[in-house]
């Protein structure tokens, strides 16, 4: 009897978990929509200045200047897991980026690429 207590509990405490998991991967995900600079970037990443925008509905746009021009791209975004996959329209080609989410907060977000690099992005009013 004892046995299946314990193996009870151990279910109901692998049920809050992950439902704890969901809930904090929708505030992450609510967390992303808005206007986000590139504030501190590694070496072949984006541009530092690049603006990332994030909506509800899954879009996003980047906006980075290379020179006096600037230079716009529009795409889709998804977010699972902590991993956020960002497809853009490039020309005729589309391009697909995932990075891990490791800290994000409503004024600040760290995204790491697979080969370790990463980008700090900061909040724009």
């Amino acid at each position: 009897m004892k046995t299946m207590l314990m193996i009870a509990t151990g279910i109901g405490v692998l049920l809050l978990a992950s439902s704890a998991v969901r809930a904090e991967e929708k505030d992450t995900a609510k967390m992303l929509v808005g206007k986000w600079e590139a504030s501190k970037v590694d070496e072949g990443t984006l541009p530092q200045g690049t603006i990332v925008e994030f909506t509800k509905d899954g879009k996003v746009k980047v906006t980075h200047k290379k020179g006096d021009e600037s230079i716009d791209l529009a795409g889709t975004y998804t977010f699972a897991n902590h991993k956020l996959t960002v497809k853009l329209k490039m020309n005729d080609e589309e391009k697909e980026h995932t990075v891990t989410i490791k800290k994000i907060s409503a004024t600040e977000f760290v995204a790491e690429h697979e080969d370790g690099k990463s980008i700090t992005f900061t909040k724009k009013k």
